[in-house]
């Protein structure tokens, strides 16, 4: 009984293999030859009928894998295959262009953004914060960044004589030094601010420079985009801007994408 159990049990197995979807089979030997670097294998496979945009785990797509490995070859010819560099993965969010940046693989992210110029910001910051000046000059070269990031870069590389070659960079491609406020200014916005529910933000002041605490993370160094509107230094995504009564803050509106929280100073 055993023995009979086992031989149909092996039938089920080939009979299963040979329903396996032929085209799945295709995209799956395209993934391993991605992430082995095998760019005759890849254009093989996509020639046979590999999709170039099959998901994979988590959604990622072949392209995710070229990036992450920085296999420049492979990448090019996803690329000229259709490959959407906009996918993002629904695990991190991230996209190609996250995975060649993590891994600091320039002409993969080169590549990408000769594709698709909307990441420019993304490789401006990483850039920046990293200390890589091809990457800024890369960016600043195919424009695009708003003049509210370019400050930003600036105002971040301007106490640090390791990036003066990234200042002057960002100098010469238009970035203006942010506003400046006086002290009494900045002082009237320092305090604890709550929302009616989530965290609350704690700013403070330290060389005339307003600092933020976002929960338990921080503190982020902010930026003035007008007398009462700031956003941190670091990244963007953020903007704050203070309820002014009198001369003193009662309260600040936080936006972050297309979530607004109001908070109360307490």
């Amino acid at each position: 009984m055993k023995a009979i159990l086992l031989i149909f049990s092996l039938l089920l197995g080939v009979t299963a293999a040979l329903a396996q979807d032929p085209k799945q089979q295709l995209n799956e030997q395209m993934w391993e030859a991605v992430r082995r670097g095998d760019a005759a294998e890849v254009t093989a496979l996509l020639d046979k009928g590999a999709d170039v945009n099959a998901k994979f785990r988590y959604g990622a797509t072949a392209l995710f894998k070229a990036a992450e490995r920085g296999h420049v070859e492979v990448a090019k010819i996803l690329l000229a295959r259709g490959a959407d560099v906009t996918v993002k993965d629904t695990f991190y969010g991230a996209t190609a262009m996250t995975w060649a940046l993590d891994n600091e693989h320039i002409e993969i992210v080169r590549l990408l953004l000769e594709k698709d110029a909307s990441s420019v910001e993304d490789v401006l910051q990483n850039g920046v914060s990293e200390g890589n000046v091809a990457l800024v000059e890369m960016a600043l070269a195919k424009g695009g960044a708003k003049p509210e990031t370019l400050t930003a870069a600036l105002a971040s590389v301007a106490d640090d004589k390791d990036k003066a070659a990234i200042a002057d960079a960002l100098k010469k491609a238009g970035a203006k030094p942010p506003l400046e406020l006086d002290a009494a200014v900045l002082g009237s916005y320092v305090g604890r601010y709550k929302p009616e529910q989530g965290n609350e933000l704690i700013f403070t002041v330290k060389d005339r420079k307003l600092f933020a605490m976002f929960g338990n993370q921080g503190p982020f160094a902010m930026m003035a985009i007008d007398k009462t509107t700031f956003r941190p230094v670091e990244f963007g995504g953020i903007t704050i801007t203070f309820t002014v009564e009198g001369d003193k803050a009662s309260g600040l509106t936080m936006k972050q994408g297309p979530t607004t929280t109001v908070f109360k100073k307490q």
